[in-house]
């Protein structure tokens, strides 16, 4: 469960970070019960931008929701890396510019470097970044603005912690680590953290 607050801050923040405004054009491509939404909708709203409902039988067909993309004339698109992997491997963008897609944000999976690459290649002057949150939290709480190319084998930084969020990190004692280096489980605190499970009083004792 998430609250009003924690959208609305979630809100402020998009569009501060990525300024978001009166003519942002953005695709939506996640369904409307999936947290992704979020960044989709209300950010969107309040500046006074435009949001666009990618019919999701498009989606099988690549060139298809390119066109679509260029003939709306999106600016903004906040997809699953799965989608962009299957443009990729597919070389869709050979067909289409898309001049006026100016930021490529992504969350949910892994996204692979060679075809972030491809991407990249493709839209050289679109801001493309790598954003992470876990399921107890509103969307995001981290975020990596792509600065370079990676190679096939080096990781994707999730990045540093959203505004009003502090990440902090400790091994399976409970120990606060603050070394380079060393593993351990990732916590997060701050306005984006959510109320709790829903309906179950005692798992969200354990985890929060």
């Amino acid at each position: 469960s998430i609250s009003h607050k924690s959208v609305i801050d979630y809100a402020f923040w998009v569009s501060e970070e990525f300024e978001l405004d009166e003519n942002e054009v953005i695709a939506n491509q996640a369904p409307l019960y999936f947290d992704n939404s979020i960044l989709d909708i209300f950010p969107t709203i309040k500046e006074g931008g435009s949001v666009h409902l990618v019919p999701n039988s498009l989606f099988a067909f690549p060139l298809k929701v390119l066109e679509y993309l260029e003939n709306e004339g999106v600016n903004t698109i906040f997809w699953v890396p799965s989608v962009l992997i299957y443009f990729a491997n597919t070389q869709a963008l050979e067909k289409f510019k898309l001049k006026k897609l100016k930021k490529v944000l992504f969350c949910g999976e892994i996204m692979p470097n060679k075809q972030l690459n491809y991407w990249r290649t493709h839209l050289p002057h679109t801001l493309f970044a790598n954003l992470y949150g876990p399921t107890e939290i509103t969307d995001v709480c981290c975020f990596y603005k792509v600065d370079r190319e990676f190679k096939d084998d080096e990781l994707l930084p999730i990045g540093k912690a959203c505004k009003n969020t502090e990440l902090l990190v400790f091994d399976e004692n409970k120990n606060f680590i603050n070394e380079v280096g060393k593993k351990g489980e990732l916590y997060v605190r701050g306005t984006s953290l959510s109320l709790g499970y829903y309906n179950d009083t005692e798992k969200t004792k354990a985890a929060f």
